[in-house]
């Protein structure tokens, strides 16, 4: 049945799930001081809870997503 659903279209045309990523993406400053604490001091981020790692790799792909689509990822930025 999902495979019927995944090919459906709506009325108005597919759905570009990337852009839709894009659009909801939120700048979080918390994240943003992991991932410089991840490349300064990779020895002590190395040695933080799995559950933190993996947030961060999720809000790095959803941050590159949106910049691929056009948001200006920079502090400034919406």
């Amino acid at each position: 049945m999902n495979e019927y659903l995944s090919r459906a279209e709506f009325l108005d045309g597919k759905r570009d799930r990337g852009q839709s990523r894009a659009d909801e993406w939120k700048r979080d400053e918390q994240m943003e001081q992991l991932a410089a604490l991840a490349e300064s001091r990779p020895e002590i981020f190395e040695k933080m809870g799995v559950t933190v790692r993996l947030s961060l790799g999720y809000y790095q792909n959803d941050k590159a997503n949106a910049a691929a689509h056009g948001r200006d990822v920079s502090k400034g930025g919406k």
